[in-house]
């Protein structure tokens, strides 16, 4: 699977963890909060965390989770 690129990003992400089977945890920011979402799973489920929290759980749940993105198209 080819290495994701910022312009492969949806809009609205300003960080992502890719996952070892190729899905990813997508967050996005709003003024106060950081939001995040498993592309594979859906953990996170669009909650808002503090920022620093948010990337540290992004991290750790991206390295754990085996859960393939369900395709688009």
């Amino acid at each position: 699977m080819p290495a994701s690129t910022q312009s492969d990003w949806p809009e609205g992400v300003v960080a992502r963890y890719e996952t070892p089977v190729g899905g990813t945890v997508d967050l996005t920011a709003d003024d106060e909060c950081v939001r995040l979402v498993c592309s594979g799973c859906g953990f996170g489920n669009g909650h808002a965390y503090y920022p620093p929290a948010a990337h540290r759980l992004a991290e750790k749940h991206a390295a754990e989770c085996r859960r393939v993105a369900r395709p688009t198209a």
